[in-house]
């Protein structure tokens, strides 16, 4: 319900976001945004110290594994993106770009590969890497819940109501059916209870829903303040919500079961804010994505006829908390492929394995004969005007391992010496089982031409172009962040000498950790 929400906003008092009143100390560090009527802006603050994280950002939501926040933020056009940044005010980026329409709200799923945004009053899923979306459902302010159903408003029925929804869009289900106005649900840690703010007859009140029971339980009764932003601790034994009641801070707390809500001081200026989850233990590889590089023409003959291949260096650099540790293995040697598994370290000791992961395929690629994991990589040439697909690699796979250069400069967590060089089961297509990867800190690199390193470009008309590459296209690997799994060139491509000659192209501009290249 988007009244009561923006009358709570209006009410609560406009100071700098830094400064703090003290009624009690916070239990937990938290993401919160100041009121859209103070510019905005997205701090995480703990022990009392508020940083600045994203300007003028709104709306703040955190990630599962507590390490980064999405926000939305206005553009120069009076629209808005979704982004996503780190904690700590670092690696920045747009997961949308969506110049004329309207991003409010974002809510991850539970695995952290994709997204629910409510865009111009419709809920669509974007994933983490902000490479595709589609429509769910006209909704608004979206509420994920641990078990994977989305929560969220609409007004279909003609009041602003409760509803429950899977990701594939089934399963839909109304959950409040009250004249009052419903807004801003929050999922319990458990998945079993809905908080949620309600406007009935001028008063803006929490409450909590029994998912199961359809019970609602009021938590606040005092009718001359406005409660919004309701937000359940970590271990879901409070709900925090944001009011102007007088006696303190405008945070504030309340038992799920009611009573008498405490007072929590903190920030002075809050519009939206959100504790941080339980950050997690795992230590997940980051695969960054360089711009392809050495980009050339060559020639091939194929059936008699002449192609002309477009060839590049590739490298995805690992920057992650962790290495990219990879596992496979086949039941029997009549199954042509293996199975790959993710083995993720634990901080203090100790391996978390995810399966389904991909598959290695025995390729021969003289002189190299070895197992590949396929679709670590793939290729892509689009149009430079719309994005289109133009081309399509067909890449053989990846080696992982650490024979390749080191990422230059300091890498926190780099090995001292190299630990994959297995050689991915080289000349032994018999094998069962097979493990490669790469240590944080080195780059798996191949240069042109090898392996697939190329696209065909014979039938494409000259222009301008975006040659992309992009690791994990599929985002079955975990990882720490997604939305640099790209990087791209532009490119523009003529054919001076004729279509019976070889092509000439050159690079226009490079972006690395990017799928779009504008130059």
């Amino acid at each position: 319900m988007r009244k009561a929400a923006l009358v709570g906003i209006a009410l609560v008092a406009v100071f700098l976001p830094g400064s703090a009143t003290t009624a009690q100390a916070l239990p937990a560090v938290l993401a919160f945004a100041a009121p859209e009527t103070a510019g905005g802006g997205v701090y995480v603050q703990r022990s009392g110290r508020a940083r600045l994280v994203a300007a003028r950002g709104l709306q703040p939501a955190w990630s599962p594994d507590g390490r980064r926040v999405a926000y939305v933020a206005p553009l120069a056009n009076g629209s808005t993106d979704l982004f996503v940044v780190d904690a700590n005010g670092t690696h920045r980026a747009p997961l949308t770009r969506t110049p004329l329409a309207m991003e409010v709200a974002a809510a991850w799923a539970p695995d952290g590969r994709s997204l629910a945004v409510e865009r111009d009053g419709r809920l669509l899923i974007v994933r983490a890497d902000g490479r595709y979306e589609r429509a769910l459902t006209a909704g608004r302010e979206p509420a994920w819940s641990s078990s994977g159903r989305l929560a969220f408003v609409s007004d279909r029925t003609g009041t602003a109501d409760l509803y429950v929804v899977q990701a594939n869009g089934r399963g839909l289900s109304r959950l409040t059916s009250s004249p009052a106005l419903e807004s801003e649900p929050a999922w319990s840690p458990d998945g079993k209870r809905i908080a949620f703010v309600s406007f009935d007859a001028g008063l803006t009140d929490l409450y909590v829903l029994d998912v199961q029971t359809s019970a609602v339980t009021r938590l606040t009764t005092q009718d001359a303040s406005v409660e919004s932003s309701p937000a359940w601790s970590p271990k879901g034994d409070s709900i925090a919500f944001v009011s102007d009641r007088p006696g303190g801070g405008p945070l504030w707390s309340v038992f799920p079961a009611g009573g008498e809500p405490t007072s929590l001081g903190g920030p002075s200026s809050v519009g939206r804010f959100r504790w941080r989850p339980a950050i997690s233990t795992e230590l997940p590889p980051d695969l960054d994505q360089k711009a392809p590089s050495d980009l050339s023409v060559d020639v091939s003959k194929v059936g008699g006829r002449r192609h002309f291949l477009l060839g590049f260096t590739s490298a995805t650099d690992n920057l992650g908390a962790g290495p990219l540790s990879i596992v496979a293995s086949r039941p029997s040697r009549t199954v042509p492929t293996m199975q790959a598994a993710q083995r993720v370290r634990i901080a203090g000791g100790g391996v978390r394995t995810y399966p389904n992961t991909g598959f290695l395929r025995y390729t021969v690629a003289p002189p190299h004969r070895h197992w590949h994991l396929t679709d670590f990589q793939r290729y892509e040439l689009r149009r430079a005007s719309d994005h289109s697909l133009v081309v399509r690699d067909r890449k053989s796979g990846f080696c992982l391992a650490d024979h390749w250069a080191l990422v230059p400069g300091f890498v926190p967590g780099k090995p001292r010496r190299p630990v994959f060089h297995s050689n991915c089961g080289q000349g032994n297509p018999r094998a069962l089982s097979v493990s490669q990867g790469t240590s944080v800190g080195y780059t798996d690199r191949y240069p042109a031409y090898f392996h697939g390193q190329n696209l065909d470009v014979t039938g494409v008309p000259a222009g301008t172009y975006v040659l992309v590459h992009r690791a994990s296209p599929d985002l079955l690997l975990h990882e720490l962040r997604y939305e640099n799994n790209a990087g791209s060139l532009l490119i523009s491509l003529a054919w001076p000498r004729g279509r019976s000659r070889a092509p000439v192209g050159h690079v226009l501009a490079a972006c690395p950790g990017s799928e779009r290249c504008a130059g």
